[in-house]
C-alpha cells in the first residue's frame, strides 16, 4: 500500500508509455506525492531529481527547473523542510509563513544592524531578482558550514514569512524575488485558509502519499504537530477521506489510519532506486516498522565508523526493501561507482543482483555516464559484479 500509494507500484512510466517523459509528467507526480524535498548533496545527482526518475524513468532534469522557475507550476518552501510544492498549495502554507517570529540569528541582526530587513527588500524591489551576495552591505560569512552573511539572513528570512520567494537558481544558489513577482496572482490573492484548514488538506495530502501510516508519520509530511495532525485526521475519518484500520505488530497505542478507498494491497511490479530523502523512506521509523529494514543517512558519520557507507540508496523490489548501495558518480571517469553493495536477508542473491544492474545501468545513461564501475564492500558485491558482466 505504502509502494503504491508513492507512485512506485507498476514499473517505471517512461518503460510503459514507450514515449519520452514530459512537462505534464514531471508536473503530476510531483502532484502525487504531495511535495518534493530539496537537497544539496551532489555525489550522483541532486536528491530533488532522483524520486522522479526513480518514478518515471529516464528524463531530462531541466523539465524540473523550467516546472518550477520558468512555467512557476511548482514553488519552494518550508513543507517538510526545503521542499518543493505545487503552487496552488502556496494558501496552505500562509498560516505558517505569518507566524514566524525573530529568533536567534534573526534577532541578532536586527539588533546589531537596525533597519537592514527593510532596506534588503527595498533592495529587491528595485533591483530585481538577486542573489544573497549581490545584496549591498551582504557582509561576510559568520561561522561554518551553514554560516550565513546578514545578507543571508536576511533574504532566508523574508523567505521564510513569505515576503520573498525563489524564482530562479543557478549552480543551486537561490536567486529571491518578491513573492508577488513569483508566485501568480491567481495562486497569491486567493483566500487564506484558516489553519485548521490548510493542517485538514495537508493531512488529506499525507494520507493519499502514504497509503498507510501513523499519526506521527502523517504529521511529519508536513511537520504539524501530532496533536494537531490527530484532530484532523479525526475529522478525516467523519467526511470519509479517512478510515482508521490496525496493523498486524504494530503498536496499539497508535492510531494508524488510510485513505477512504484502501488501493489494492497486493504484490507489486516495484523496482527502484531511491534517494535517502524519498518521501517513502525520509521516515526512518516508518522504514522500519514496514520493511523490517534499518536505514540511516551516514554522511556525517567517521569513514570508519560508517556501516554501509557514505551516501546509500535503498533498493526497492517488488514490495521489499531487498538491498542498499552506496553509490558515487565519478564524471571525470564517466563512472556510476558502486563503493557498496549490501543485501538484506532473505532474497536471493542473484535475482536482486540481475535487478540492481539493470537498474545501475539505467541510472548511468540518465547521469550521462559510460559504465557502471564497482567496489570491494559489500555482502551483494561477488553476485553484483557477476551481473553486471553478463
Amino acid at each position: 500500500m505504502a509502494i503504491r500509494a508513492q507512485g512506485l507500484a507498476a514499473g517505471r512510466f517512461a518503460e510503459n508509455s514507450g514515449g519520452p517523459v514530459t512537462l505534464d509528467d514531471v508536473s503530476r507526480t510531483i502532484r502525487a506525492m504531495g511535495l518534493l524535498q530539496i537537497d544539496s548533496v551532489n555525489v550522483c545527482v541532486r536528491s530533488h531529481y532522483m524520486p522522479l526518475f526513480s518514478r518515471l524513468g529516464s528524463y531530462e532534469m531541466a523539465l524540473l527547473d523550467r516546472l518550477a522557475y520558468r512555467e512557476k507550476s511548482v514553488f519552494e518552501t518550508w513543507a517538510h523542510v526545503a521542499s518543493f510544492a505545487p503552487v496552488e498549495h502556496h494558501r496552505l502554507f500562509r498560516r505558517r509563513m505569518a507566524g514566524h517570529k525573530p529568533r536567534h540569528r534573526v534577532a541578532e541582526l536586527i539588533k546589531e544592524k537596525p533597519g537592514f530587513l527593510e532596506e534588503v527588500l527595498d533592495q529587491v524591489r528595485e533591483r530585481g531578482a538577486m542573489t544573497a551576495g549581490e545584496l549591498d552591505g551582504a557582509g561576510k560569512r559568520r561561522g561554518p558550514w551553514w554560516g550565513y552573511t546578514s545578507g543571508k539572513i536576511a533574504m532566508e528570512w523574508h523567505f521564510a514569512v513569505g515576503a520573498l520567494s525563489v524564482s530562479d537558481r543557478k549552480n543551486f544558489t537561490r536567486h529571491y524575488d518578491l513573492t508577488e513577482r513569483v508566485i501568480a496572482g491567481e495562486h497569491l490573492n486567493d483566500s487564506t485558509p484558516s489553519v485548521e484548514e490548510s493542517h485538514r488538506e495537508m493531512m488529506r495530502i499525507a494520507v493519499r502519499a502514504h497509503g498507510i501510516g501513523t499519526v506521527a508519520d502523517l504529521a511529519d509530511y508536513y511537520r504539524i504537530k501530532k496533536t494537531d495532525a490527530g484532530a484532523r485526521l479525526s475529522e478525516l475519518v467523519e467526511e470519509g477521506t479517512a478510515q482508521r484500520v490496525r496493523v498486524e505488530g504494530w503498536s496499539k497505542d497508535e492510531e494508524v489510519f488510510a485513505p477512504g478507498d484502501i488501493a489494492s494491497p497486493g504484490p507489486t511490479a516495484a523496482r527502484a532506486l531511491l534517494t535517502p530523502f524519498d518521501p517513502l523512506v525520509w521516515d526512518r521509523d516508518r522504514v522500519e516498522r514496514l520493511f523490517d529494514f534499518f536505514y540511516r543517512i551516514e554522511i556525517y558519520v567517521p569513514e570508519k565508523n560508517r556501516r554501509y557507507g557514505y551516501y546509500v540508496y535503498p533498493f526497492v523490489l517488488g514490495e521489499d526493501l531487498v538491498a542498499r548501495v552506496d553509490l558515487k558518480a565519478e564524471r571525470d571517469k564517466s563512472v556510476l561507482r558502486v563503493k557498496g553493495a549490501f543485501i538484506e536477508d532473505g532474497p536471493d542473491h542473484d535475482y536482486v543482483a540481475a535487478n540492481l544492474a539493470d537498474e545501475l545501468r539505467l541510472m548511468a545513461d540518465w547521469l550521462g555516464l559510460k559504465r557502471v564501475g564497482t567496489g570491494r564492500r559489500g555482502d551483494l558485491m561477488p553476485a553484483l559484479r557477476a551481473a553486471l558482466r553478463r
